[in-house]
């Protein structure tokens, strides 16, 4: 696992410094808050494109090599956006990026799903996300903080580098687990429209409240640096909460199930998001963000983990699994960063950031309505373990 944690750590660190230094660096470039929010949601949209093509891709070139390629294109566009002064071309090297992370996160979680039975999988999770989560402490801040001082290119420079620690990583994985024939369909014909849902409808409930909590991650992410002076220390505090929050909700939801976790770690995110509009209340600010990402972490653990038990935990069904829980991540990170913009220009952060914590509590309900009942008798596997 050692070679999956080492590759987590510099691709999500390459991540997090230009997710935090590019709505300023739009901005300069005289696209404005909206602007911001296009090149977020591009990168989103890259990744989403690659993502249903990722089993194929780890049975053809194996785990290894897959993962390799994922930190080149995550690597070489940063070392020509300090060059990209207009928009097109900026979202054009996003766009490559976004190719590059859509095979990186895919594989992350799938690799480390697979290599875990489903009684310690949980804890295996919170270590992969504490892993991402120190990731995003150190890159988040440190990119609005180069961000301020202009210092792009530096910015840029450094995301470069810890993307190549993926390629570097991949090296670590052992050589038996390539070709990965296993992670999935081996082509396209494997997959049929009927059998793919099929394996996706028992995913539903959990999917919708990643994708709910990633448009707050995309909002908060985006648009907190354009509307608070304490961002940096905000965004701090929310990482370091995530790293915590992954790794005690590991624990628990091994102990007592994900659905227990679930319920409790989407309130708590809907609390931090909304806090967002207290953008010149300091200390207000340092508190909701900290319960942001507590429950933001404890949501991505929890959904993960559901959402590979309802996979029945088959080869073919965790490639799947592993697939549709990235795409809910990157779609909803990608609408959060899209929508967030033209609500911050209309109403402000006092509207924004609430209405996005609503939509989060909507889907919530819509959840613990259709879904629980469905999966009741499933909810703990610590009683199968």
């Amino acid at each position: 696992m050692a070679g999956t944690l080492i590759a987590a750590f510099g691709g999500f660190a390459s991540f997090n410094v230009t997710l935090s230094a590019m709505p300023a660096y739009a901005v300069r470039s005289g696209a404005g808050p909206s602007g911001a929010g296009v090149l977020t949601a591009t990168l989103m949209a890259a990744t989403l494109v690659v993502q249903p093509f990722t089993p194929r891709l780890f049975a053809r070139l194996g785990r290894r090599y897959s993962l390799a390629l994922s930190g080149v294109l995550l690597a070489l566009p940063c070392l020509l956006l300090p060059a990209a002064t207009t928009m097109s071309t900026l979202a054009g090297l996003v766009a490559v990026r976004g190719l590059g992370f859509g095979i990186f996160v895919v594989a992350g979680v799938t690799f480390t799903a697979e290599l875990f039975p489903p009684g310690r999988r949980g804890r295996a999770i919170g270590w992969y996300g504490a892993v991402v989560g120190v990731a995003g402490v150190l890159g988040a801040p440190l990119g609005i903080a180069l961000a301020r001082q202009e210092a792009y290119g530096l910015a840029f420079a450094l995301a470069a580098g810890t993307a190549a620690l993926v390629a570097a990583g991949s090296f670590g994985l052992r050589r038996g687990t390539e070709p990965s024939h296993r992670a999935g369909p081996r082509s396209g014909r494997s997959w049929t429209l009927r059998g793919t849902w099929r394996s996706l409808r028992p995913m539903t409930g959990p999917l919708f409240v990643e994708v709910a909590s990633t448009t707050a991650y995309g909002v908060v992410f985006t648009f907190l640096p354009l509307t608070a002076s304490a961002a940096p220390e905000a965004l701090l505090a929310a990482q370091a909460s995530t790293v915590l929050a992954r790794l005690g909700a590991g624990w628990l939801i091994d102990r007592y199930g994900g659905r227990r976790v679930l319920v409790p770690a989407v309130v708590v995110t809907t609390l931090g998001t909304a806090a967002g509009a207290a953008s010149h209340e300091t200390a207000l600010l340092l508190i909701g963000t900290a319960l942001f990402g507590a429950g933001f972490g404890a949501v991505q653990s929890a959904t993960l983990v559901l959402v590979m038990e309802a996979a029945d935990d088959s080869p073919a069904g965790l490639g799947v699994a592993g697939v549709a829980w990235n795409v809910a991540f990157d779609g909803g990170t990608g609408v959060g960063s899209l929508a967030g913009g033209p609500l911050l220009s209309v109403g402000g952060p006092s509207l924004l950031f609430p209405a996005t914590a609503a939509v989060l509590a909507v889907f919530l309900l819509v959840d613990f309505l259709t879904v629980r009942p469905r999966h009741s008798k499933n909810d703990d596997p610590a009683r199968e373990a």
